[in-house]
């Protein structure tokens, strides 16, 4: 049964991918959607077989039931919201390059086809064709001996015109989002390694689009890579490839024809590599169609990670260069369509709010920018989360700013409550709490916190007096309520006792680590533990609220905790500056006790169909006492990830087993 396609959009490149879909095997094109009726016209009197469905609104081509796949073809900025809106109406997806404008719309893509199963594709058709798989098999195989250092280049002379599609910021102009993902993606695919540095310049339109472009990369394996692009210079279009035996060199890397070639050297001298293919995109057209009818939800060549990778290098590389888009800022951004039930966080009450409070606390501690935040926080909102945890420290203070901008842009600040820190070492004095807390507000767009903790202790101070420092700012009405974060039991209780004897209000939230891995070494210095007997029979008979950070233990239940402990692969990827090593994993967690109790997370996780990291993570919510864990998500998969932990119940005894307590009977 043949795959039935909608284009929609009606530019070039869907004439082209329209045109490509009369010869491909197993496809067939049914439909076309433009934003006008003209439009819709004009593209089905050139391809007549879209007439009986040619329609003047992408919605109704999401809408026709004949429409198996959707090919996205809009500019740039409407790609995430094409192709999460086509998802969502169950459809298979094809979107032109690049995916998204940045990586955090590349991640809600490629979480909407994970939470609807369906086909998800960058369209990088020049991966596909015979020539890029047989440099590769070439690679492998040590003809050029070890490869040592790729240089790829990709750029065109266009007419310089600010109000066409590659001049204009609104419209994601530019020449490393236009054709630079070709280098890029040429690069990352060959190292086959992780990227640790991206050093770029660049060229500026008066636009501040990229007109021309270079960046140096160097992965983890040793390989380096140059690469190029433009708009406004015509370069060679080449990809050479260098090895300690040898090379190769494509002179037709990125539109190979139908007859392809590539020469190689090597210590036997010089030979040619060449064969014969299908049209370029009709091989994209028949690879998607057969990844569609097996039932896949990815392509094995142009795979998710491929295209998060890719688009995260090129973020990375416009930002080396000095180029963020308007929309990419917090007055243009507009919000992707990220639909979710809004019941799936729990909330609960706490003495002295007038709102609840979420179960599961989003941390506020990673962004790397601000899309990359309104995604991830646009998505927890959409699953029922009001609940968000930040410091006055953290991103040294961008951090703040960032949930200020969002919160303000959606207007929010009545519906969500916020949780700051402050007084952090070396100014954990009770002096500083007010100053920085003015900084806080004004960063955070608000007149007040809903709970406010001291972020770290400072044993030569008298606990009065930090407490004498919180009810000033409680009365002010810039606190509701008064909390210790990384205090230990002996000082939260004489801070509790000169509250009570003066009349004051003490701590009625607690911020330590607590989970079901215990601390070896402590993660930062300063932090302390809820685990232990004392403090946990202190939490029981106060019913104070715990608000624990690392609560999954910093990825110590996780495949990648596994890959850690078997010394298999000891890196993650990297989406944000503030994620755990496996140095860290192994300092802080690494025991046979905890060994034993992920031993047993994961016996219980099989018998329940869930994760490690969701029994881990159920464990911390089902104690006796309140609890409201702080999630650090970088991705919004691993924020459904959390959530499902949510629905994880557990009982008396299984607390204790998991927790290693039944061997004390």
């Amino acid at each position: 049964m043949s795959t039935r396609w909608g284009i929609l959009a009606t530019g070039h490149i869907a004439g082209t991918f329209a045109a490509a879909l009369r010869d491909a095997e197993g496809c067939e094109l049914v439909a076309a959607a433009s934003r006008s009726d003209a439009g819709a016209a004009a593209f089905a009197s050139a391809f007549p077989e879209t007439a009986d469905h040619a329609f003047p609104t992408y919605e109704a081509l999401l809408e026709e039931p004949l429409v198996d796949a959707v090919y996205v073809a809009t500019p740039h900025p409407l790609h995430a919201t094409w192709a999460i809106r086509a998802l969502e109406a169950g459809k298979a997806v094809l979107v032109e390059k690049p995916m998204g404008l940045n990586h955090a719309e590349c991640m809600a893509i490629t979480a909407a086809a994970a939470r609807t199963g369906g086909f998800l594709m960058e369209a990088y058709m020049y991966q596909l064709h015979p020539q890029t798989q047989a440099l590769r098999q070439l690679i492998a195989s040590g003809a050029i001996g070890e490869m040592r250092h790729i240089e790829a280049r990709f750029g065109f002379a266009a007419p310089y015109d600010p109000a066409a599609r590659l001049f204009n910021p609104e419209l994601g102009g530019g020449a490393i989002l236009d054709v630079g993902g070709y280098p890029m993606s040429m690069a990352l695919s060959l190292a086959d390694s992780r990227l640790t540095t991206l050093e770029a310049s660049a060229h500026l339109s008066p636009e501040g689009v990229d007109e021309l472009a270079s960046a140096l990369l160097t992965f983890e394996n040793g390989v380096t890579a140059q690469i190029s692009t433009a708009i406004t210079s015509a370069l060679d279009n080449t990809v050479t490839v260098y090895g300690t035996a040898g090379s190769v060199h494509l002179n037709d890397p990125w539109l190979p024809g139908e007859s392809w070639s590539f020469s190689v050297s090597g210590e036997q001298g010089e030979r040619t590599e060449s064969g014969s293919s299908a049209p370029l995109y009709v091989l994209e057209a028949e690879h998607a169609a057969a990844q569609i009818a097996a039932g896949q939800t990815e392509s094995p060549i142009v795979s998710w990670d491929f295209t998060l990778a890719n688009n995260q290098a090129l973020e990375q590389w416009r930002q080396r260069a000095g180029v963020v888009y308007p929309s990419e800022q917090p007055q243009g951004f507009t919000p992707l369509p990220l639909p979710r039930g809004a019941d799936e966080i729990e909330k609960r009450n706490l003495p002295g709010l007038d709102k609840p409070v979420a179960r599961l606390v989003m941390g506020c501690d990673n962004q790397p920018s601000y899309a990359h935040a309104a995604v991830m926080w646009d998505d927890y909102v959409n699953a029922g989360g009001n609940t968000f945890d930040t410091a006055h420290i953290y991103g040294g203070g961008s951090m703040e700013s960032l949930l200020g901008d969002w919160q303000s842009q959606r207007n929010l600040r009545d519906e969500i409550v916020i949780i700051g820190k402050g007084a952090h070492t070396p100014d954990n004095y009770p002096d500083r709490v007010a100053t920085q807390l003015d900084e806080s507000l004004t960063r955070l767009q608000t007149d007040h916190v809903d709970i406010y903790f001291l972020h770290r202790d400072n044993l030569d101070v008298p606990a009065g007096e930090f407490i004498d420092a919180l009810n000033a700012e409680h009365n002010r009405g810039r606190v509701r309520l008064l909390g210790a974060s990384n205090w230990t039991l002996e000082r939260i209780r004489e801070a509790n006792a000169y509250a009570a004897a003066n009349n004051l209000n003490g701590f009625t939230a607690i911020s330590n680590n607590f989970s079901l891995a215990r601390m070896v070494e402590p993660v930062w210095p300063g932090v302390e533990s809820a685990s232990t007997d004392e403090f946990r029979s202190f939490l029981e008979d106060t019913q104070i609220a715990l608000f624990p950070w690392s609560a999954q233990a910093r990825g110590f239940f996780t495949a990648w905790g596994e890959s850690v402990i078997n010394d298999v692969d000891r890196l993650q990827p990297a989406v944000t500056g503030a994620q755990p090593t496996a140095a860290e994993l192994q300092r802080v967690w690494f025991s046979e006790e905890n060994f034993e109790r992920r031993r047993r997370a994961v016996e219980l996780a099989d018998q329940r169909g869930v994760e490690p990291i969701n029994v881990a993570l159920a464990y911390v919510l089902r104690q006796i006492f309140p609890t409201f864990p702080l999630i650090g998500p970088r991705h919004p998969q691993e924020t459904a990830s959390s959530l499902a932990s949510l629905a994880v119940e557990l009982t008396s005894d299984e607390l204790a087993w998991l927790d290693l307590r039944d061997a004390e009977d």
